[in-house]
């Protein structure tokens, strides 16, 4: 191979590797390049469900784990989620205090976008990891948090703001990164401390998205509580969702 061949190959090899996302933390998981299935993100984000699930008056949560699941059965996409954590200086919405917000998240040539269909009146495209977090928090000063971290990690049974001043430094939000089955915060902290909020060991791996709690995240989604009380929603996501 002569020197100018050498290089090119060097460059295609260069630029398919860097296109690679993986989540060491969650055994080498790894994002779905979707231009290489022939997608695009402003596509898939156009086509989310928004007509099911109600947006204005579901948790986030839920609406993630029912779209990672559609990206699973539609595309067979491998799409992650992203989990923002607030602080005290940003945890205020409106009347409202969130003390945490998730998106499901792709990889397109790689980078991460978050699809955050729940607020079209203020989530109109995808969104870059960093557009994402000032977009919520209205800050650019987020950790992200390591699953060696275990400070920050049990913090995600608490159900309350994180702290702005760790032995980390000060921020103003936290993140992290995890494959598409994790369904909750404190879903996020079994799965990589292998215990619940009480220490007793748990198996909690999600690398590939549990059915059941697609269906349970589908009905509270779907509903109101008043609805989910009477039974609704069932049926919906039962036909919705192949079940």
């Amino acid at each position: 191979m002569n020197k100018l061949l050498l290089i090119a190959a060097m460059a295609v090899s260069t630029s398919l590797f860097a296109q690679e996302i993986k989540l060491p933390d969650f055994k080498n998981w790894e994002l779905t390049e979707i231009s290489k299935l022939g997608y695009k993100k402003e596509t898939l984000f156009s086509q989310m469900n928004r007509d099911l699930l109600k947006l204005t008056n579901s948790i986030c949560s839920n609406r993630a784990l029912v779209w990672a699941y559609d990206f699973k059965r539609k595309q067979n996409i491998d799409a992650g989620k992203i989990f923002m954590f607030f602080t005290e200086e940003t945890g205020d919405v409106g009347l409202k205090t969130w003390w945490y917000h998730v998106s499901p998240i792709v990889n397109e040539k790689g980078i991460v976008y978050a699809l955050d269909a729940g607020f079209p009146a203020m989530v109109k495209k995808p969104l870059t990891v960093k557009e994402w977090l000032k977009q919520f928090a209205h800050r650019e000063i987020c950790k992200e948090i390591k699953a060696s971290e275990l400070d920050l990690v049990n913090r995600m049974f608490k159900g309350s703001v994180y702290p702005t001043r760790t032995q980390y430094g000060s921020y103003e939000c936290y993140y992290i990164l995890t494959p598409g089955g994790y369904w909750t915060p404190s879903s996020v902290a079994k799965g990589i401390l292998g215990t619940d909020e009480t220490g007793a060991q748990v198996n909690y791996e999600r690398d590939e998205i549990d059915k059941e709690e697609v269906f349970e995240a589908c009905v509270e989604a779907a509903t109101s509580p008043l609805g989910r009380a009477l039974g609704g929603g069932k049926k919906r996501c039962e036909k919705y969702l192949g079940l």
